[in-house]
């Protein structure tokens, strides 16, 4: 699989160990996706807005809330609600290496593109 960043560009064949320690310094950008091709990927972005919902999110999970999405067989999807970092990291753990945690951990929304 491929691992893209906002500021490090692609990491072919990444590896988990890789993976885990690009997003553990939060210095790759605001965002994340770890593709399997074109159209199967899972996806992460930061959604930090200057306003009191997200002070909130911030104080009670010290993380910035992310969104985080995955696309298969033509359609995608959105996790429901914020997700923090750690939990980013986890999905994205469990996509590269076929777990099924990345999709059971989350309540996910169809969206219409």
């Amino acid at each position: 699989m491929t691992f893209t960043t906002e500021d490090l560009g692609d990491v072919p064949n990444v590896t988990p160990a890789g993976m885990d320690e690009i997003l553990a310094t939060d210095v790759f950008g605001a965002f994340a996706i770890l593709s399997a091709s074109g159209e199967a990927f899972i996806q992460a972005g930061n959604d930090w807005q200057p306003d009191e919902d997200c002070r909130a999110f911030l104080d009670a999970h010290d993380s910035d809330p992310w969104l985080l999405e995955h696309r298969e067989c033509g359609y995608q999807f959105r996790a429901v609600g914020h997700a923090t970092l750690e939990q980013v990291r986890r999905a994205f753990r469990s996509y590269l290496t076929g777990g099924s945690e990345w999709r059971t951990g989350f309540a996910w929304s169809e969206l219409q593109l």
